[in-house]
């Protein structure tokens, strides 16, 4: 099976913040220590929908795809097929530039199109 898949797709749909209602927020203590504990900077003021009549008062309008895209390469290729544990797989995938579930969540949450605690909810951590 190593030599035919090609690639691993893991997907969470988040609610985007309401372009019509969002207005910049602090975030809640959780949602700040999360926020700087994946990616490493101090949690700035992120759109928060307030609610409006675009959005039904929830602040949030539409979803969008949160992904992580395993590449097989052959060093995982090598690792499969030894029957490594997830856990070497997950660090080999991760040196060749994975972008882990949870940091794709919060880079759309810092892009403002969605929030911290929606990336919480749906994005859950593995390690």
């Amino acid at each position: 099976m190593a030599t035919a898949v090609v690639g691993a797709l893991a997907q969470r749909l988040v609610r985007k913040v309401c372009p019509h209602c969002g207005v910049p927020s602090d975030l809640t203590a959780t949602e700040a220590m999360a926020y700087e504990q994946e990616m490493q900077e101090p949690a700035p003021q992120l759109p928060l929908g307030q609610g409006c009549n675009f959005c039904g008062n929830t602040g949030f309008l539409g979803r969008t795809g949160v992904f992580e895209v395993l590449t097989v390469s052959e060093p995982i290729r090598k690792l499969v097929a030894a029957n490594a544990s997830g856990q070497q797989i997950r660090a080999q995938a991760l040196a060749q530039g994975m972008v882990p579930l949870r940091r794709a969540g919060m880079l759309k949450a810092k892009a403002g199109v969605t929030n911290v605690g929606e990336v919480l909810r749906k994005a859950f951590f593995i390690d």
